[in-house]
């Protein structure tokens, strides 16, 4: 288990959430994106806190989710409304760090031997 993951937990919720919230527009396809990639992120980082170190490829991934998340302001042409670009773009750039972090860091250090305990 991971701080990061519980991180990206977090931004899932958010981008949930943010379907309703922080939807300037009433746009359908932006709920959609936000539901959908919402959960995956979230799914991904709580399977992430169960089964740690296995399956890098759920970080990228949530990387990647968290990428198109953040650019969805520019997707959906709601730029002018500033509150929702900066909290969506940051939310975004969070998912891509802590993914990508996670993908690099986080096998290293769940996997590495001077970090597992075995009784003498």
């Amino acid at each position: 288990m991971t701080w990061r993951n519980i991180v990206l937990a977090i931004v899932g919720v958010w981008f949930f959430v943010s379907a309703w919230a922080l939807n300037p527009m009433h746009s359908s396809a932006y709920v959609t994106s936000a539901i959908i990639f919402g959960l995956l992120i979230l799914i991904a980082s709580i399977w992430g806190l169960f089964v740690p170190g296995s399956m890098v490829w759920r970080y990228y991934l949530t990387a990647l989710f968290g990428l198109y998340m953040g650019l969805t302001p520019f997707f959906y042409s709601f730029t002018h409304f500033g509150t929702a670009l900066w909290i969506t773009m940051l939310a975004g750039l969070i998912a891509l760090i802590g993914g990508i972090w996670q993908a690099v860091v986080g096998p290293k250090i769940s996997g590495s031997p001077e970090h597992r305990h075995h009784a003498a």
